[in-house]
């Protein structure tokens, strides 16, 4: 008899039960497994905070769920359910209903407001995609009033934005703010020191679960940034034009961003079970509800067990072993098999800041700066190849680094260099020996006189130009003008080849290089130094062919480990200044209703 699996959400927790029981029910034809979400895409939550920053985009943090399970025993359904009868064991949408034999219950949780007034009517939250969005489109609307604004405390409100929440989510995404916040001022005109940015947190110190020493880092760094951290002062209120903390402090503001905590998913928030403060569900060491043992819960609605009678903390790593505990669960109640206790094992957390920056705990390991940053991105690197498998996982991480090239930090940098569309990457050894060659070229010259002496270019010297398969016109060039100043072309001929080989070996003005190295090979060809090509050895050419064709592949190539990638920016930067008084010239043309 065939036994029906429901996967409710494809969150961290669903995904990872879902690929996990889709490799135990492999070769198992009667166990069926359905995954249920209200969206067609898998979302990576933890990372929504570079999408509201606006380091990148909202579809980078959706990864298809057909594209991850399209070759699995998985059946993906795109629907919303509003309703669980667990007697019946159904699931109810507006259209549909589902059965099954066996639930797993990951349907995510939901922003916890903890009654404070006036966060649902005038806060942000930051728990979807599309409430990230919506934070990214307020914040440039922000800059862009303010550009104009000139009434000082209505711009003060614009320009103020307060972060509410220390933890994780918070600082993080305090972070990108940082960094967006620098381009901003600079792209709408605006001061940056006119620009306030708050970090409130309720209890004493940020980042609880981390270690004294990483948090006075986190903190040093922030300062650093100039972000003003409140701490030991709950938010007592949000108004449309102000926050208020506990200690009648009063921050005006028209940009709250509540990061406070979160709470069970509002499907699971109105079922009558037993549940903690949370409204994450109670289960046993199995992670089964006591009533309906044929009901799982894991991840954020779960509060599974762990050491000293705690329960596990809300965090991917604790969502996605309870998601493969619970499938193994599941596998083992179908086949006769005995269940395993979920003994989680978490290694850590990691928080960036900004994307140059992040503080880590992994394994006892503490890490700050850029190395915490690149575990970071290693970490979720790892993550995409353990749901992609062989057949995606390389794929996911080709896209996650081309994301993440930006020149936002080194560590994103170097994610640059590696990136798909810097395939140039793949050019740097040619360079660099293209480069050698010209280099040792102009350095034979100088130990030969060339710069002293000018009777290395006549007609009829040794060392002349001209070879026995050169182009007629090309020759006459040669008489007619070159040989008449042969001292001075042999300067620059000399110092020429030196320009081009220091050019492509550091990577710097490599284009124009490039460019060179073209010019020099179509001049030698044209000189007739080697035959073009041999009638004795059909499709044997000039070997100086191949040395034309790779210097045009080189065009371009200095911005991959080559100083192009900063010295280039750096020019247009100069050279293309931003006109003076701009701004001011907008507000004339700008006036209020």
């Amino acid at each position: 008899m065939r036994k029906h699996v429901v996967i409710l959400g494809a969150g961290y927790g669903g995904v990872s039960a879902a690929k996990r029981l889709a490799k135990l029910a492999k070769k198992s034809p009667e166990i069926e497994i359905t995954l249920i979400d209200k969206y067609p895409t898998h979302n990576l939550i933890t990372e929504l905070h570079e999408v509201a920053g606006n380091r990148i985009l909202p579809e980078d943090l959706q990864i298809s769920l057909n594209r991850l399970f399209e070759s699995t025993k998985v059946n993906v359904l795109q629907d919303k359910i509003n309703e669980i009868d667990f007697d019946s064991k159904t699931l109810s949408s507006d259209e549909h209903i589902y059965e099954y034999d066996y639930l797993i219950l990951g349907a995510g949780s939901q922003p916890a407001d903890y009654g404070v007034e006036g966060v649902k009517e005038n806060a942000f939250t930051l728990w979807s995609i599309d409430d990230a969005k919506k934070i990214n489109e307020h914040i440039k609307n922000c800059f862009q009033k303010a550009q104009c604004e000139s009434d000082p405390q209505r711009r003060r409100e614009l320009l103020s934005f307060v972060v509410a929440g220390g933890g994780f989510t918070g600082v993080e995404m305090v972070g990108e703010l940082i960094t967006w916040f620098d381009e901003l001022s600079k792209q709408y005109g605006i001061p940056r020191k006119d620009v306030d940015l708050y970090l409130v947190e309720g209890l004493d110190r940020i980042l609880p679960n981390l270690k004294d020493e990483l948090v006075d880092k986190a903190l040093e760094y922030l300062k650093k940034k100039n972000v003003e951290v409140k701490t030991g002062s709950f938010i007592t209120a949000v108004n449309e034009n102000s926050v208020v903390l506990q200690n009648d402090v009063e921050i005006s503001t028209n940009t709250v961003i509540w990061t406070c905590g979160v709470k069970g998913a509002e499907i699971v928030e109105e079922l009558e079970l037993e549940k903690d403060k949370s409204e994450r569900l109670i289960v046993n060491e199995y992670l089964q509800l006591t009533d309906y043992p044929e009901v799982f819960a894991i991840g954020d609605n779960s509060a599974a067990p762990w050491a000293d009678e705690d329960t596990l903390p809300a965090l991917v790593e604790s969502a996605m072993q309870t998601g493969e505990c619970a499938a193994n669960n599941v596998y083992s109640e179908i086949t006769g098999k005995e269940k395993e206790n979920i003994e989680a094992a978490l290694h850590g957390v990691m928080v960036s800041i900004g994307g140059d920056f992040a503080v880590a705990d992994v394994t006892g390991l503490s890490l700050k700066g850029r190395p915490a940053m690149l575990l970071k991105h290693l970490v979720n690197m790892h993550y995409l190849f353990n749901i992609g498998g062989i057949k995606e996982g390389f794929s996911l991480i080709d896209e996650y680094i081309h994301d993440q090239a930006s020149h936002k930090g080194l560590v994103s940098q170097l994610f640059s260099f590696f990136s798909a569309t810097s395939r140039s990457l793949w050019l740097v050894p040619l360079r660099i020996f293209v480069g050698i060659m010209w280099l040792y070229e102009g350095y034979t010259k100088v130990r030969d006189g060339w710069l002293l002496s000018g009777d290395y270019l006549v007609s009829g010297a040794s060392s002349s130009p001209i070879g026995d398969y050169a182009v007629g016109w090309y020759v006459w060039l040669n008489e007619a003008i070159i040989f008449k100043f042969p001292l001075f072309f042999q300067i620059v001929v000399t110092l020429s080849m030196i320009g081009i080989g220091i050019s492509l070996i550091f990577g710097l003005f490599a284009s124009l290089g490039a460019l060179g190295s073209v010019g020099f090979s179509i001049n030698f060809l044209l000189a007739g130094q080697y035959a073009h090509w041999s009638s004795e050895y059909p499709g044997h050419f000039s070997p100086l062919f191949w040395f034309l064709f790779a210097s045009i592949a080189l065009i371009g190539s200095g911005r991959s480990f080559g100083l192009d990638y900063y010295v280039l920016p750096w020019l247009k930067k100069i050279i293309w200044r931003r006109p003076k008084n701009k701004e001011s010239h907008l507000k004339e043309v700008v006036s209020k209703k």
